[in-house]
C-alpha cells in the first residue's frame, strides 16, 4: 500500500513538474527589421535628416575654424583684453558646436523612434499573436542590443520549432 501511494505521489509530482515547464520561443527582431520594405524608406528619411544637419554643422565648423585662424594670426598684436574677449568668443562658438551635435543626436533618436515606433509595435503585435497560437509562455530575443548572442545553444529541433523569426517576418510582409 505504501509503495502504491509513493508511486502515485512521485507520478503526480513528475506530471506537475512537466506541466509547469514554460514553453519558450525565440526570434531575431533585427533580422525581421532588416527584411521589411519599410526599412529602406525609414533609412532614406533618416539619412536625409542627417545630411541636412551635417551641412549645417560643417558651415558652423568652417566659421569657427576661420575665426580661430584669424585669432591666431592676429593674436601677437592684440591687447590682453581683446585676446580674452576673442578667446571667450571662440569658447562660446566651440560650445555651440558641441550643443549642436548633442541636439542633432537627440533629434535623430527622436526621429528614429517616431519612424520605427509603428513598425516595432506591429512586430510586437505579430509576436504576441504567434506566441499565443504556439502556446508560448516566453519569446526571447536571439541577441542582445550589443549583438551578442543571448541563446548559447539551441538544438536543431528547437531551431525548427521555436525560432519565430521567419513566421514574424512572413506575417508582417503579408500584412502590408
Amino acid at each position: 500500500m505504501k509503495s502504491i501511494l509513493l508511486t502515485a505521489i512521485v507520478t503526480l509530482m513528475l506530471a506537475v513538474s512537466v506541466a509547469a515547464q514554460p514553453n519558450v520561443g525565440y526570434m531575431n527582431p533585427q533580422l525581421v527589421l532588416d527584411n521589411l520594405p519599410e526599412k529602406e524608406t525609414i533609412e532614406r528619411q533618416l539619412n536625409r535628416f542627417l545630411d541636412q544637419r551635417e551641412q549645417e554643422f560643417e558651415e558652423k565648423a568652417i566659421e569657427f575654424q576661420n575665426k580661430l585662424a584669424e585669432f591666431q594670426q592676429a593674436a601677437p598684436e592684440l591687447s590682453e583684453a581683446e585676446t580674452r574677449r576673442q578667446q571667450q568668443e571662440l569658447q562660446v562658438m566651440d560650445q555651440e558646436l558641441d550643443d549642436f551635435q548633442r541636439r542633432v543626436h537627440q533629434e535623430l533618436e527622436q526621429r528614429q523612434s517616431e519612424l520605427l515606433g509603428p513598425v516595432l509595435q506591429q512586430m510586437n503585435n505579430v509576436i504576441e499573436t504567434i506566441a499565443i497560437e504556439m502556446d508560448l509562455d516566453y519569446v526571447l530575443n536571439e541577441a542582445t542590443g550589443e549583438g551578442e548572442m543571448l541563446l548559447l545553444f539551441v538544438s536543431q529541433d528547437g531551431q525548427e520549432q521555436l525560432d519565430l523569426t521567419d513566421r514574424v517576418l512572413n506575417r508582417m510582409l503579408n500584412q502590408n
